[in-house]
C-alpha cells in the first residue's frame, strides 16, 4: 500500500512539474531561443511530456518505461540548447533515485547507464571538454550510480520496516486471538459448571433417598440446557459444510415464524416482491431463527419483519417493542456468551453474526420505531466467489 502511494505521488509530481515548466516557458518564451532557429522545440517537448505525464496518472503501476520516458524527456530538453538547458541535468538525479527506489536493482542501474550514455553523447555533440568538462562528466556518471544505490537502500530499509510492522501486527492479532480463546474457554467452562452443579446436587439428593418430581425435573431441565449449550457452541465453532441452494425467502420465513405461533406475541411479516436467495439452507435457518427467537423473547407484544431487495442485496429488518439495546452493548451482544437472560446461552447472536458475515453480508442493531431493537440483516442475493 505504501509503495503504491509512492508510485502515484511520483507520477503526480512529474505531471505538476512538467505543467509548471510548460507554463513558465509560455510566459517567458522570448528568453528560450534555440540554436536551431525560431521553432520552439522546447515547447513541443514540454507539451508532449506534460500530456504523456497526465495520461500516465490513469495507469496504476509504474515500470521501466516510465523512467525511460523521463530520461528521454530530460535529454531531449537539454539537446535543444545544451548551454542553456544543461542545468536541467540535475533532474537526472531525482529520476534515478526513484528508479532505484521503485525498480529492481538491475533495471535501475540499467536506466542509470542509459542516462550516462545519453548525457555523454550530449557532451561529445557539443565538444564541451574544455577546462574541467571531462572531470564533470565523470563526476556526473559517478553521481548517477551512487544515487541509484541510495534509492535501492532506502527501498530495502522501508521494506524491512514494513515487514517488521506486519510481523508485530500479526503477533498482536495472534495474542488477541489467544486472549479471546482463553476468555471463551473460561466462559464455556463457567456456563457448563452451573448446570453440572445443579445435576450433581440433585443426583446426590436422589442417592440419599430424597426422590421427588422436582429433582427429576431439575436434572432433565439442566441436562437439556447443557445439551443446547454444547450444540450451539459446536455450531459456532465447527468448520462450515456448505450446500448452497435457491431459497424462496417468503416461504422460508413463514415456516420459521410458524414455530412461534401461540407464544402470546403478534408477529407480522411484510415481504416486498418475491425474493429468492442462493445460500446454505441450514446456515440461513440458523442465523435467521436466532434473531427471530431473540426478538420474540424480548418483545412485549409485537414483532415485525420487513423484507426487501436493494442493490443486489437481501435486507431483512427484524424489530420488536421490547427494551431495546443500549448503545454501549450493540457490539457486545454479538460476542459469544454475552447475554442478559439467565436462561440464555449467549451464543445465538454470535452464531447469527458468523453466518451472515461468512456469507458476505452483515448484521447490525439500532433503535426501532416500536421502542425496542431493530436488527438489520444484509446479505448478497448471489454471493461472489
Amino acid at each position: 500500500m505504501y509503495l503504491e502511494k509512492i508510485f502515484f505521488n511520483y507520477k503526480l509530481g512529474r505531471f505538476f512539474f512538467s505543467f509548471a515548466l510548460l507554463f513558465a516557458f509560455s510566459v517567458f518564451a522570448g528568453t528560450f531561443k534555440t540554436s536551431y532557429g525560431t521553432l520552439p522545440y522546447s515547447a513541443v517537448i514540454l507539451f508532449s511530456y506534460t500530456l504523456t505525464s497526465f495520461l500516465s496518472l490513469y495507469i496504476k503501476r509504474i515500470n521501466f518505461l516510465d523512467f525511460l520516458l523521463d530520461i528521454t524527456f530530460l535529454s531531449a530538453l537539454i539537446f535543444t540548447d545544451f548551454n542553456t538547458m544543461k542545468y536541467f541535468s540535475v533532474l537526472y538525479l531525482i529520476v534515478l533515485f526513484f528508479a532505484g527506489f521503485i525498480l529492481r536493482p538491475f533495471y535501475a542501474y540499467f536506466i542509470s547507464l542509459i542516462a550516462f550514455v545519453i548525457y555523454s553523447f550530449l557532451f561529445f555533440l557539443n565538444w564541451n571538454f574544455k577546462d574541467a568538462g571531462l572531470i564533470n562528466l565523470l563526476l556526473n556518471g559517478s553521481a548517477f550510480g551512487i544515487i541509484v544505490y541510495a534509492g535501492t537502500k532506502v527501498r530495502e530499509k522501508i521494506q524491512f520496516q514494513e515487514e517488521y510492522i506486519r510481523s508485530l501486527e500479526k503477533e498482536k492479532q495472534q495474542a488477541e486471538l489467544y486472549k479471546k480463546l482463553y476468555r471463551i474457554g473460561a466462559e464455556l467452562a463457567h456456563e457448563i459448571r452451573n448446570p453440572l452443579a445443579s445435576i450433581h446436587g440433585a443426583a446426590q439428593l436422589l442417592s440419599e433417598g430424597n426422590v421427588n418430581e422436582k429433582l427429576l425435573n431439575m436434572i432433565k431441565k439442566e441436562s437439556e440446557r447443557l445439551d443446547q449449550l454444547l450444540r450451539e457452541f459446536l455450531l459456532l465453532s465447527k468448520p462450515r459444510e456448505i450446500q448452497e441452494r435457491s431459497i424462496n425467502v417468503k416461504e422460508f420465513l413463514k415456516q420459521i415464524l410458524g414455530m412461534y405461533e401461540g407464544k402470546g406475541k403478534s408477529i407480522y411479516l411484510n415481504v416486498k416482491g418475491d425474493p429468492v436467495i442462493y445460500i446454505d439452507e441450514r446456515e440461513f435457518h440458523s442465523g435467521i431463527s436466532n434473531i427471530i427467537k431473540n426478538a420474540v423473547e424480548w418483545a412485549k407484544s409485537k414483532v415485525i419483519l420487513n423484507v426487501y431487495e436493494k442493490d443486489n442485496n437481501l435486507l431483512i429488518e427484524i424489530e420488536d417493542d421490547g427494551e431495546g439495546v443500549k448503545e454501549e452493548d450493540r457490539e457486545k451482544i454479538f460476542e459469544p456468551f454475552y447475554t442478559k437472560r439467565k436462561s440464555g446461552t449467549g451464543l445465538g447472536l454470535a452464531i447469527a453474526k458468523r453466518v451472515f458475515v461468512e456469507n458476505g453480508g452483515n448484521i447490525t442493531v439500532e433503535d426501532s420505531d416500536l421502542g425496542g431493537a431493530k436488527f438489520l440483516i444484509q446479505i448478497p442475493i448471489v454471493r461472489k466467489r
